[in-house]
Formats: structure tokens, C-alpha cells, sequence
């Protein structure tokens, strides 16, 4: 949680003493931060999907959340310890009011020399007080080195899975009687000229010189590139490519 939440949880807590719902004086820290933890999310069940749509959040809130837990559980063990202090005290105060009841003679024989200060009275917390822990929650919480988010690469396709993906996009175009006539308009070219390789521009003259079509040069193109892509996950073509935005070369595969 970075400063910027510190400076939130802040203005809840001042809009909360603007409203009567805390006293600025008295601040009851255990019911303050159960409110923080119930904001965060943190008191009720958490959805797991939510949480793993958004990890780097939800670890935060987790940390920030961890702080105000041990902030509660050091505030309850400093009550804890002002009650028993305000129980030996006020044993104390009543062995003394018993032992006034019969004073001895010679009382400076029996003063016995305390081994320790007297425990401090419980102190109130104040919102000031609050407001300055809170702060330095958030400035421990940002000094923390920041781990890197690990993002998931995708797991790679198999030759199965890319085949189904080129077909159905092919069926959502209407492409496959394209590819169909595509590798029959392929067969014969190649053996007209007696090439191995065609380059994929001078394949896009061949075609529109002989099947010419209403469509513009560009939808023409996409056209033909997806009924390429279809035939060569049938493997009845191959298409190469030297680097990346060159020329585009096909290679009819011959079933021996």
C-alpha cells in the first residue's frame, strides 16, 4: 500500500471525526482498524477470481493489511499489559489501606523502597497519534523492495489448435472454396512454369490477370494471404520468409 492509501485511510479517519463517529481524543484503534480490514476486504470471504484478476493489488492490500493486524495486535497487548498494571496498583493501594488501619510505631523502620517506578496510567490515543502511525505504516510499506510482476507468457499452440484457429477464421470469411480453387489455380501454374517458388506479388498478378474480381487490390490481398495460410496448415503449401516485412515466397509441397 503506498502513500497515496496511507493518505486515504487519513481522510476516512478525519471525515470520521468531522461526523462524531470517533472522538479525536480517544480514538478506539481496535474498532478503527477492524473498519480498515472490512474496506480492504479482508474480514469476509474473498472472491478468488477477483483476487487473481488483480494480484499486485490484492498483495498489497494483503501488506498493508499484515501492518494494521500487527499495529492491533500491539495495541491490544499494551491494554492487555494497563490492566494488569491497574490490578497491582490497586493491589497495592489496598495492602497500603490496610496497613494504615494499624500504623506501627516507628514508621521509617517499615518503608520499604519500591524496586520500580510505578506503571504509567493508560493513556488515551489521540486522532493526531493515529494519524502518525498510519503514516509510518506507509513509509515502511514504500521503503519494501519492489518485487517484479511476473507476467504469464502463453502457452504455445500446438500444429492441432493453430489448424482449428486458421479453419474456423477461413469458415468465417468464406475462404475455403477460395483456398480450394487457390491450390487447383497453384497446381497448375507451377507446372506451367516450372518453378519450385513463386514470389506472393507476382502470385497476386497471375490471379488477377485470370480471375479478375470487384473487390479492391487490398481485400483481394487479404483474401488470398488467409487462403495461403489455410493450405499451408493443410500442408499443401509452404510459405517462407527471409526477415520480417520482406517479400513473401510460396513453395508448392508435391505429394510423392
Amino acid at each position: 500500500m503506498t502513500i497515496t492509501s496511507a493518505s486515504d485511510a487519513i481522510e476516512s479517519l478525519l471525515e470520521m471525526a468531522e461526523q462524531g463517529e470517533i472522538d479525536p481524543w480517544d480514538v478506539q484503534v481496535i474498532d478503527v482498524i477492524d473498519r480498515f480490514l472490512a474496506e480492504l476486504g479482508l474480514l469476509n470471504d474473498l472472491d478468488l477470481a477477483m483476487a487473481q484478476a488483480n494480484l499486485p493489488q490484492s498483495g498489497q492490500a494483503f501488506l498493508w493489511a499484515s501492518m494494521l493486524v500487527l499495529f492491533k495486535a500491539d495495541t491490544l497487548e499494551r491494554l492487555s499489559l494497563d490492566q494488569q498494571e491497574e490490578s497491582l496498583i490497586d493491589e497495592e493501594i489496598s495492602e497500603l489501606e490496610r496497613e494504615l488501619r494499624t500504623l506501627p510505631r516507628y514508621l521509617e523502620n517499615h518503608i520499604r523502597r519500591r524496586t520500580a517506578a510505578p506503571p504509567p496510567r493508560k493513556r488515551r490515543v489521540t486522532l493526531q497519534e493515529l494519524i502518525t502511525q498510519l503514516q509510518q505504516i506507509a513509509l515502511e510499506i514504500e521503503a519494501l523492495p519492489k518485487l517484479p510482476v511476473v507476467v504469464p507468457k502463453p502457452r504455445p499452440q500446438s500444429r492441432r489448435e493453430a489448424v482449428q484457429i486458421i479453419t474456423e477464421l477461413a469458415h468465417q470469411e468464406n475462404l475455403t472454396e477460395l483456398a480450394a480453387e487457390l491450390d487447383f489455380f497453384l497446381q497448375r501454374k507451377f507446372f506451367q512454369l516450372e518453378k519450385n517458388e513463386i514470389e506472393f506479388e507476382y502470385l497476386l498478378d497471375l490471379w488477377q490477370a485470370e480471375k479478375p474480381s470487384s473487390h479492391s487490390a487490398t481485400q483481394e490481398k487479404v483474401a488470398i494471404f488467409w487462403a495461403l495460410l489455410l493450405l499451408a496448415s493443410q500442408s499443401k503449401v509452404e510459405l517462407k520468409q527471409e526477415d520480417f516485412y520482406q517479400d513473401l515466397t510460396i513453395a508448392l509441397i508435391r505429394v510423392c
